[in-house]
């Protein structure tokens, strides 16, 4: 019977020392959570300064080590892409011009330090026929790199080859009334013509020059001119009327005002002369200063012939060609040139007397 308690006392010992031994376990795993948690909190609130204990630690040799790009982007800041090369160069816009001119492509077009050269590619582009084309630019940077920029250009019609009855001098007596629109007719080409006489004074003696503005169906808008002889109208010469003169003009027995004429000039290059470089329609030499152009249209209609001389301001030209801007049958001169400065020079672009001489 004894040791039957016994037994019994030992087994309830051996229970209450296996629950206080589990609750000190309990004890223990929860000091350590709570102590996890603490390092936790203080490592986010204080970062660790001291960066040896990460190199402390050791990893495999055969692991993968990712590094961490944000520290190296946090020092040196992220890579600036070089700067475009067009953004130093200024002047490079779409523009329009009109057929039969050749522009200056380069005309306010600047650069800057950056920049080398900028060159122009004009094979594209055919300022001779209306309509769109590209034009692209080559910029060379002081870096060695190259860039291009395509612009557009419109070539547009020239309306005034759409307009008539502006030839020949036109006289108007003092104190007469005039005008404007009086003979004057153009192609539907054109949609209005608004004629501009604020510069006219019929009251006075003088040579005055009338605007016309002409609008295309297009909405383009381009002006012409027409000049104006207030005063009593010579009778030698008389526009269009071959007659002889009093005053000698050197060889030349005959003086014929052919009116007011629009000029122009141009050189001989594939853009001006097309596929007929080096050549005259009469086989002549191109000679600057001399060589005229006059379309063919027009020298049937007023009877000019390839060795009449045309005066211009005491200037004797000789016709020698057809074509060039003076390719419509219109009262327009093309005077050959030399040089780029010349062919865009007042000079030679602008309305003036024209006179033949036989």
């Amino acid at each position: 019977m004894k040791k039957k308690y016994r037994k019994a006392a030992l087994l309830v010992l051996a229970v209450i020392c296996a629950m206080a031994f589990a609750v000190w376990i309990g004890m223990q795993l929860g000091e350590r959570s709570r102590i996890k948690e603490a390092l936790a909190e203080s490592t986010a609130s204080h970062p660790v300064e001291d960066e040896s204990i990460i190199s402390n630690v050791s990893v495999p040799a055969d692991s993968e080590v990712i590094p961490d790009m944000s520290v190296a982007e946090s020092q040196t800041g992220p890579t600036e892409e070089p700067l475009k090369l067009a953004e130093h160069v200024t002047g490079l816009r779409d523009f329009t011009v009109i057929e039969g001119m050749l522009p200056d492509v380069m005309a306010g077009v600047e650069w800057d330090e950056h920049i080398l050269d900028v060159t122009a590619d004009v094979s594209t582009c055919d300022f001779g026929i209306p309509g769109t084309y590209d034009l692209t630019y080559l910029i060379s940077g002081a870096d060695n790199r190259e860039e291009k920029v395509t612009i557009h250009v419109t070539v547009r019609h020239d309306l005034e080859q759409f307009l008539y009855g502006m030839e020949g001098a036109v006289y108007v007596s003092v104190g007469d009334s005039f005008d404007p629109m009086e003979n004057v007719v153009y192609d539907e080409e054109i949609a209005s013509v608004r004629a501009d006489t604020s510069a006219l004074n019929t009251s006075k003696e003088g040579e005055y020059l009338v605007s016309y503005h002409l609008t295309g169906q297009d909405g383009a808008e381009q002006t012409a001119v027409r000049r104006i002889h207030v005063g009593e109208e010579p009778v030698s010469p008389v526009p269009g009327q071959q007659t002889q003169t009093d005053t000698d003009v050197g060889e030349y027995s005959t003086v014929t005002d052919l009116g007011l004429w629009r000029l122009t000039a141009y050189m001989d290059t594939p853009e001006d002369q097309g596929p007929y470089v080096g050549q005259t329609a009469s086989g002549a030499p191109l000679v600057p200063g001399r060589t005229v152009a006059v379309s063919q249209q027009t020298c049937e209609r007023l009877g000019l012939q390839f060795g009449d001389r045309l005066m211009v301001d005491g200037y004797v030209y000789i016709l020698e060609d057809y074509g060039g801007s003076a390719m419509y049958n219109a009262d327009w001169m093309d005077i050959f040139v030399d040089n780029v400065e010349d062919e865009f020079s007042e000079r030679y672009n602008r309305y003036a007397e024209v006179y033949l001489l036989r």
